[in-house]
């Protein structure tokens, strides 16, 4: 059993119909989502990631995606988040930043796009994104890592560029190109927490 190494290879295989047929009209949708969609991204390296959105989520549903899951594996996939579309609807503001994200960057399997059209509250938005941003800093200085790994940054700076700019940034290059900052840590921590705080 091959992986599947690109988006067209997996929407040529079975786990689209799969999908559709195991969970009927009860799917919404079932959609790439998170670090696989990033620049350099190797499915060689890394498993494709796949969330999913349901009208209602039973134990049946999870179990039928845990049954799954080996075969998954093999070929590449990984399952994610499963969500009911009424757990999305009330946490809207408390998770504003995975939702942007969740509604901007993926490639949908079947079933419609996810959250198309969401627009977070922007104030939301901001205190999430300063709480994630002091977390960072915080676990950063515990652990006594000198550098980053700006793909695991991506969704906040992301967020955070969304609240900068008005639009959700295509790539990570157009990130860098709106904070210079991220080449010096405390340049980048007093812009993003000026940026943030004018928000709040």
């Amino acid at each position: 059993m091959k992986k599947l190494l690109s988006i067209q290879e997996i929407e040529r295989s079975r786990w689209p119909n799969r999908f559709q047929e195991a969970f009927g009209e009860n799917l919404v949708s079932a959609f790439l989502y998170g670090d696989c969609l990033e620049e350099g991204f190797s499915a060689l390296e890394s498993p494709w990631t796949v969330a999913f959105i349901l009208k209602n989520v039973s134990d049946e549903d999870l179990q039928k995606l845990a049954d799954w899951s080996g075969k998954a594996r093999r070929e590449g996939l990984e399952f994610s988040y499963v969500f009911s579309s009424a757990e999305i609807l009330s946490n809207l503001e408390t998770f504003p930043l995975e939702f942007l994200e969740m509604s901007r960057r993926n490639k949908v399997l079947c079933g419609i796009a996810p959250l198309e059209g969401f627009t977070p509250k922007r104030e939301t938005l901001a205190a999430q994104c300063l709480r994630e941003w002091k977390a960072y800093l915080f676990h950063k200085r515990v652990a006594g890592i000198q550098s980053s790994d700006l793909r695991e940054l991506s969704p906040l700076l992301s967020g955070i560029f969304y609240l900068k700019c008005g639009n959700y940034p295509e790539s990570m290059l157009q990130v860098l190109e709106a904070f210079p900052e991220l080449k010096s840590a405390t340049k980048l921590l007093d812009e993003l927490e000026s940026l943030i705080t004018r928000e709040l």
